[in-house]
């Protein structure tokens, strides 16, 4: 995605794989300044190399088609759901933890071992670099869900925000998804209405 012809930053800030996947919507709250990130397949490959992940070197993956950015939004909506509920101390929805399984799954029933360099390894060969993706946000998704880190999950305080962060502060006093961002936009709000008010 392009803002006035540059290519939109993307930010890695949440401390988990699967948030930051969720978080490439920006001002994801507001109903004038929403922006998503996935406009193209080419987004979602730029959003795997900015996020340090390389496709695997399997000969014949296929590249990323319209399809498959359909359905890595659908996923990322799945996931933002599934958080969002949770945040709020509510199950996710059926439907939601149905399509984060049934990645899990995909993965799962490829799982083999293997051995290399006199060891045995669990080895999984993707159909496609769109399952790769998937199957590699699944997995850090299910790993927080599962983990003591699930507690410190937080949305940012910015009304229009809605970025996920995991809070790995001292005494979890974090409010925003970064104060250089949100958090300053907040202190010269504060700021705006103090100086009004006299």
């Amino acid at each position: 995605m392009t803002l006035d012809g540059k290519p939109v930053r993307l930010y890695f800030r949440a401390g988990n794989l699967a948030l930051d996947f969720v978080n490439t919507v920006g001002n994801r709250l507001s109903e004038t300044e929403r922006r998503d990130y996935f406009q193209s397949p080419d987004d979602l490959l730029r959003w795997v190399k900015e996020a340090g992940l390389s496709l695997p070197g399997k000969s014949g993956s296929k590249p990323m088609t319209q399809n498959d950015l359909r359905g890595a939004i659908a996923f990322r909506e799945a996931l933002y759901r599934i958080f969002v509920r949770q945040t709020e101390s509510k199950p996710a929805l059926p439907k939601d933890l149905r399509h984060l399984n049934e990645i899990l799954g995909k993965q799962r029933s490829r799982m083999h071992l293997a051995r290399r360099s006199r060891v045995y390894q669990w080895r999984s060969e993707p159909t496609s670099n769109t399952d790769w993706l998937l199957e590699q946000v699944a997995g850090a998704a299910a790993n927080l869900l599962t983990s003591s880190d699930l507690a410190r999950v937080k949305v940012c305080e910015n009304e229009d925000c809605g970025w996920f962060f995991v809070d790995r502060s001292r005494n979890l006093p974090r409010k925003w998804c970064s104060m250089e961002d949100c958090g300053n936009r907040a202190k010269a709000r504060r700021h705006y209405e103090r100086v009004k008010q006299h």
